[in-house]
């Protein structure tokens, strides 16, 4: 199946792409673009849900586990995030970017209710 996004549009996403090697960036965008196949979404969303996905994925396989969330300087005080705590799409802004336009597709695209009344 071909791929509907490319390196490049991933890359221009952010800087911290710019260290993700090419092959592991190709083999995200090949996942995300599996996944985004077997959706049914309009196909002018399909690039733009592939890109953040495989952005997502791309940014998951190089983080570590804990990031620092609150530092506090006088009586030296440092708190991490618990990695368990944003677990899937959440774990990163791109993640959140393709579930909040996949939440708003599934708005658009509900079937509208409506009632059928005949006037005697």
């Amino acid at each position: 199946m071909p791929t509907l996004t490319t390196i490049e549009r991933v890359r221009l996403l952010g800087s911290e792409f710019d260290a993700i090697p090419d092959a592991r960036l190709e083999m995200c965008i090949e996942d995300a673009s599996l996944e985004v196949s077997s959706l049914s979404v309009p196909e002018i969303y399909q690039e733009r849900l592939e890109r953040y996905l495989a952005a997502h994925l791309a940014i998951l396989s190089v983080t570590k586990g804990q990031a620092v969330i609150r530092e506090k300087v006088d009586i030296i005080e440092r708190q991490y995030s618990d990695p368990s705590k944003y677990i899937g799409l959440l774990a990163s802004k791109f993640g959140q970017e393709y579930q909040r336009i996949l939440v708003e597709l599934e708005e658009q695209l509900k079937p509208q209710k409506s009632i059928n009344l005949m006037v005697l």
